[in-house]
């Protein structure tokens, strides 16, 4: 049987400058250019020379490799790391003053009932959408088109895959599986879906409603004639229920390109958005149908009334998941406060308090062997904490893959090759590193399999910023625990929580 691997997100470390990106190694590249250059005009006057040679190379080794801590974060970053996220920060306080406010219960509704324009404006770090309703398999569905992005998306909600409830080979055969699934999308040049994003969501139960239920049955009037041996029954039937004090919520959105071939399948299939809509739906019910061959049961495509429930549970967690009759329009919370550093803070309408959320992102994926429950550390074992875990896998052919990853190879073996010269020593995470990406690369070019590029996110909420760190170091715990390197957005926050909403976002 093929073996199948996968292409996780590059860690870069920090102290090698052939592994920086190309944006630093240009500011290198242009200090020491601008350097040499102020040297050779001004080598008749010693001291001006020398200053000009050293202060443009000094400048920018301190904006690639000097890292700081901006006032009101967390997180230590470079000053070219921090300059694009403050530049962000900056204006999403210019546009709203730092707190958006939804105009959604202002705009009111159309005589018809249909919400006005007004009324369907995303908060802070939400691209513009179009909602367009169509049917997968006969089940009501919505498909997200997003101009600014130039995607469109749609999502499966589908039963937990339980991967802790199966022996190790039935794990290894539901990854194959699911491997499978991603090879039919990802070795296929023509098909319109190249990323698939799975979410986890977790959500605090109340253990103690179904005891609170009957006591207020046992209250009622309505009641008050049962026989008593009726009422014993169903005291002794609530006491052998079993209750959690969590709820898990599992989600696969497949995300399409807007490109040529998706707008002429849309255009056959029928007249704008509504065409296109037609399109992601046939895309979506193949997904379905490999959902299935994954042995992964699907509960129902997110209609708009789902759609609308996930995100305002997401942003609103005292609103219940499966509450569905709710307004698109009120989709978002009425306000979302994006003037901190370290957390994004919303409050709903008819609230008086408010929820705290801050996004992580796994920065270094395990280079050493794991298990196929690797996870479970960040999946399990949490009841205390509200959060979503999003992965989006990045699709591409095999040869494409392949060859990615033996230019990567290529790069990581040149390097360590350049410190042996230097009689510098070798970082042994550096040499597993670059042992596990020539071992992926020979399993890719072994088994044929698409590549994917993983990206992954964790949003915790929190109803106070005191219990919102509390619950940021036990999420940095159990991320350790799972082999995970994960570092906390700051100051960018609002954009980097709808990387865990099902838009499959969050790859460049």
């Amino acid at each position: 049987m093929a073996t199948r691997t996968y292409q996780f997100g590059k860690h870069r470390p920090t102290g090698l400058v052939g592994r920086r990106d190309l944006g630093e190694q240009a500011v290198l590249g242009g200090g020491a250019g601008i350097g040499v250059l102020g040297g050779f005009l001004f080598n008749g006057v010693p001291v001006l020379a020398g200053a000009a040679l050293v202060v443009p190379i000094v400048t920018a080794l301190l904006l690639v490799y000097l890292p700081y801590r901006p006032k009101g974060t967390a997180q230590r970053r470079t000053v070219y790391r921090w300059w694009r996220i403050s530049r962000y920060h900056r204006k999403a306080l210019a546009r709203t003053g730092g707190v958006w406010v939804s105009p959604a219960i202002e705009a009111g509704v159309r005589r018809d009932g249909t919400p006005p324009d007004a009324a369907l404006v995303s908060p802070e770090g939400v691209a513009g959408m179009t909602w367009v309703a169509t049917t997968v398999r006969g089940q009501r569905a919505v498909v997200v088109l997003q101009p600014e992005a130039g995607c469109v998306t749609a999502t499966l909600e589908v039963a937990s895959p339980g991967l802790g409830g199966k022996e190790v080979g039935e794990q290894v055969v539901a990854l194959e599986r699911w491997g499978e699934l991603l090879d039919a999308f990802g070795n296929t040049e023509e098909h319109p879906v190249k990323r698939i994003q799975v979410l986890a969501r977790q959500m605090k139960s109340d253990p103690h409603a179904h005891q609170r239920f009957v006591a207020q049955r046992d209250a009622s009037r309505a009641t008050a004639g049962v026989p008593p041996w009726l009422k014993e029954s169903y005291d002794v039937l609530a006491d052998a229920v079993s209750t959690s004090a969590e709820e898990h919520r599992y989600y696969v959105t497949a995300h399409a390109r807007f490109t040529r071939d998706l707008a002429a399948d849309g255009a056959s299939r029928g007249v704008g958005d509504e065409g296109v809509a037609a399109a992601m739906a046939a895309c979506m019910e193949e997904l379905w149908a490999r959902c299935e061959d994954a042995d992964l049961s699907v509960v129902a495509p997110l209609d708009e009334g789902r759609m609308t429930a996930f995100i305002r549970n997401s942003y609103d967690p005292d609103h219940p998941i499966w509450d569905t009759g709710l307004a698109r329009p009120h989709a978002f919370p009425r306000n979302v406060d994006v003037r901190s550093g370290t957390h994004v803070a919303t409050r709903a309408a008819g609230s008086t308090g408010s929820w705290f959320h801050a996004t992580a992102a796994v920065t270094h994926w395990p280079s050493t062997p794991v298990g196929p429950d690797f996870l479970s550390p960040l999946l399990i074992g949490m009841p205390d904490v509200i959060r979503t875990i999003a992965i989006t896998q990045d699709l591409e052919p095999n040869d494409k893959a392949v060859d990615r990853m033996l230019a990567e190879d290529t790069n990581n073996q040149a390097e360590m090759h350049r410190d042996r010269q230097r009689g510098k020593n070798i970082d042994p995470r550096d040499v597993i590193a670059a042992d596990a990406t020539g071992s992926r690369g020979m399993a890719l070019a072994a088994s044929g399999a698409a590549g994917a590029s993983v990206v992954g996110y964790i949003t915790i909420s929190a109803r106070s910023a005191a219990e919102l760190e509390k619950t940021k170091r036990t999420t940095a715990s159990r991320a350790r625990n799972a082999h995970l390197r994960i570092e906390w957005l700051d100051l960018e926050h609002a954009r980097a929580f709808t990387t865990t909403l099902p838009f499959a976002g969050g790859i460049k």
